[in-house]
Formats: C-alpha cells, structure tokens, sequence
C-alpha cells in the first residue's frame, strides 16, 4: 500500500506565462504533463505511488488549470520552453519526463529542444495518439475529440479542469495537428519508452508502439492492453510501476551518449 506524500503547491514565471504546479515525494524529479483538456489535477492519484521514489511535479500547461493563458500562437515548442524554465526555476533538471497524450508531444518537444534538462522520456497515450502518419494520427485525434462525451459519473476536478481549459481547446489542438512528431521522434536522443495505452475501439488503427520505438535510437515499447482514456482512474498501480522500472533504470543522465 502506498504512503502518503504531502503534497505542496506553487507557482514559476517562465518565459510565456506563469505555471502552476504541484509536487510530492523526494528524489530524482520527475515531471507529469497532462493531456488535454485537463490539469495536474488528473495525476492525483499516480502521484502519491510515484513520489515514494521521486520528486513528482505535475504542472498546469499554460492554458490549463490554474496556469496563465496560452499565448499568441503557441506550439508545442513554446509550451515546452516553459517547461524547460519551471524545471529550472524549481532546480529540478535533469528530469525524467512522462506526457500523457497532448503532453506526450509536449514531453517529446522537451526532450529534444532542451535535452540536457531530460534524464528519459515516457511518451504515453492511446493507439491514436500514437499514430505515426501525421495525416493519420490527426484524422484519428478529430474523430475522438468529435465523439461526445456522454460520460455522467464525471468528477468535480473533470468539470473544473473543462471549464478552466475551455477557452484554450482549440488553439492547443491546432498547435497539436501542427506538431511533426515523427520527426521529433528520430532526434530523441535520451532513453525513451513508449507506453501504448491500447482498446479494442482502436483496433483498427493496429498497434503502434513498437513502430513508434524502433524510430528512436534508444526506444524501447510496452502495451497496456485493455485500457482506455481513464487509466490514470483505473490502472494507477500498473502505471506507476511501469514508469518507476523505466526510470530506475535511466535516471540521472542528460547525457545522449550514456
């Protein structure tokens, strides 16, 4: 059983806005970048798992949560700059990094842009977010964001993150479907794991984790089978496990050649 780990709050001036943050546990950092259109909000319950062995912090991105508004034109290099500044505000680099769909593009723009800030990178997210054909993978993104949401146990931090993120959905999928993440994928240069979060809705897309890996010089691949869009609700153990044995064996090196 877990224990718990206080949490604390903050706040850093990056370049492009204020970024608020929470943080737990101590050890090597670890950062936690949330999808869209939710908050720091949605790793409470990974959170405690993770900071018995790491430094956790979880930040609003711009736009999102308690966190200034996006700015003018913003893309995923922009967002990943204030990143790289809260992680240097708060002493905190280098940084394992997990980004969970909208954040995985975040976390992969990090990690190459500013990589001396990066020990590894966890790129998280189901099959469609994973989808190597940009065409594709956009195509995938837009028919999910159309399906309703039906969903009528949603909780009070889902409502609360929906209605601060309202205002900035669209600018963030737009720098989303702007994002060239094959690209960016073949310039990782830190120990990278791709953790596919697979259903049997996305059957059809077929699995992409072990393409999306042997696409990155020190990838590596596992499959969450049987999971959906809530698995940071339903699967926190098994999560949390697989991100610690990942970063147990890559933390503390920003250096490419190690």
């Amino acid at each position: 059983m877990a224990t718990k780990s206080r949490m604390a709050t903050g706040s850093v001036k990056t370049r492009h806005g204020r970024v608020f943050y929470q943080e737990a546990g101590n050890g090597p950092p670890l950062i936690l970048l949330h999808a869209t259109p939710k908050s720091s909000r949605s790793y409470k319950t990974l959170m405690p798992l993770l900071a018995q062995q790491h430094r956790v912090i979880a930040p609003d991105t711009l736009g999102f949560g308690q966190s200034d508004p996006l700015p003018s034109g913003v893309s995923m290099a922009t967002i990943a700059e204030s990143m790289a500044d809260l992680l240097d505000g708060l002493n905190a680099a280098p940084s394992s990094v997990f980004g969970l769909h909208t954040g995985n593009k975040i976390g992969a723009a990090l990690t190459v842009n500013h990589s001396e800030r990066v020990s590894c990178f966890i790129l998280c997210g189901m099959t469609h977010s994973i989808i190597l054909d940009r065409a594709e993978r956009e195509t995938a993104i837009k028919s999910l964001v159309a399906t309703p949401f039906t969903r009528i146990d949603i909780s009070e931090d889902e409502k609360r993150d929906r209605a601060q993120g309202e205002a900035s959905v669209h600018a963030i999928y737009g720098a989303n479907y702007g994002f060239d993440l094959t690209y960016t994928l073949s310039r990782l240069t830190q120990p990278t794991l791709v953790l596919e979060l697979a259903t049997p809705l996305e059957d059809h897309y077929g699995r992409q984790a072990n393409a999306v890996a042997a696409l990155i010089p020190k990838g590596e691949a596992l499959t969450f089978e049987g999971s959906d869009r809530d698995a940071l609700e339903k699967r926190p153990e098994e999560l949390a496990a697989a991100i610690l044995s990942f970063t147990q064996n890559h933390q503390g090196s920003s250096d490419p050649s190690k």
